[in-house]
């Protein structure tokens, strides 16, 4: 009896052993790295979407006549060459028969954090009427899914564009201080504000008015437009230093032309103006001397402008005026202008 024993001993020392190291196996698994995973958020569909890939004019309704269709979403601690596609899909139309028809596959590769956007201009003839949805996937595993409708203009149900406000704090300032420009908008698939440009649904900026101005919203969507102003009212003042500020920018042909003004006291001497596009520094051009009151438009001399005058993208621009900080001005918060082009 004792003979019998002893092998089923062995056996289960043997088992005891194997058990152990598959265990470590499995801890060691390259599967579980401990990495922070991929994600995506702030998902929407728009009309654009701006120079950094954050979306303008959000919408899930669209007219059939709607010249792009576009999805944006912000991708975050993604892996090195993480695969981003979207699968665009008519699901239903406009009688509400089930089709699940594949229009589009878009995909992009990504690392870290970033926004990105992925569109699709109308098919000829325009965007079929019913329902869409656009499947997000991170490396083939679907994520999110975002759904629009399109309809057609003759049964559209879309509203005219509405402004919950258009306000601007404080009205009244100094010559030289700045405001603070804010609006929500909804059901507008293009906004605008004069000396501003291309702006979002909801936001804000700060504008710094040389002389009193009413700056106009207007919010547009194939229905109509919508539009609402505020006025801004500047006193002067007198000071005993120079004050350089840009009070206009525009494009004639390839030409940047900009317009510099001394609202200081005394003579400004020679300065230097810088022209920034997406934050890089572009063109500079030389002011001569500038008496006080005085204002003078130039262009930035050795410079072609390439960007033309209409675009389904905003572009971010500075000109600011003493770029080399050479003259002791009274204000030195107020020589840049920024404008969305």
């Amino acid at each position: 009896m004792k003979k019998a024993v002893r092998p089923i001993f062995i056996l289960a020392t043997i088992v005891l052993m194997v058990i152990p190291v598959a265990g470590c196996i499995i801890v060691g698994s390259p599967t579980n790295t401990g990495a922070p995973a991929a994600t995506l958020s702030n998902v929407n569909t728009a009309t654009a979407v701006s120079s950094d890939g954050l979306p303008l004019s959000v919408a899930s309704i669209f007219l059939a006549s709607t010249p792009n269709i576009y999805v944006a979403a912000t991708v975050s601690d993604a892996p090195e060459d993480t695969l981003v596609t979207a699968q665009w899909v008519l699901v239903k139309d406009s009688t509400g028969n089930l089709l699940n028809q594949v229009l589009y596959n878009d995909s992009s590769t990504v690392t870290g954090t970033r926004n990105i956007s992925f569109s699709h201009a109308s098919p000829a003839g325009g965007w079929q009427s019913g329902q869409y949805a656009i499947s997000l996937q991170l490396n083939g595993k679907e994520v999110t899914t975002a759904q629009f409708t399109v309809q057609s203009v003759q049964n559209a149900n879309v509203p005219a564009p509405t402004i919950s406000y258009f306000k601007a704090l404080p009205d009244t300032i100094d010559t030289g201080q700045s405001v603070t420009l804010s609006w929500s908008i909804t059901d507008a698939t293009n906004i605008t504000i004069s000396g501003v440009g291309n702006v979002a649904g909801q936001g804000n900026t700060i504008v710094t008015p040389v002389n009193s101005t009413e700056y106009t919203l207007k919010a547009t969507n194939n229905i109509g437009t919508t539009a609402a102003t505020v006025n801004i009212y500047v006193t002067s003042y007198i000071s005993d230093k120079p004050d350089l500020v840009i009070t206009d920018f525009h494009v004639e042909g390839d030409k940047a032309i900009y317009t510099i003004k001394n609202i200081g006291g005394v003579t400004a001497k020679q300065s230097t103006t810088f022209l920034y596009i997406q934050g890089y520094n572009k063109a500079s051009s030389l002011v001569d001397v500038l008496p006080s009151g005085s204002e003078r438009t130039l262009a930035f001399p050795n410079y072609q402008w390439t960007y033309g005058t209409t675009r389904n993208y905003t572009l971010p621009i500075s000109i600011c005026a003493d770029g080399l900080k050479a003259i002791g001005e009274y204000n030195k918060d107020n020589n840049c202008m920024q404008i969305n082009w």
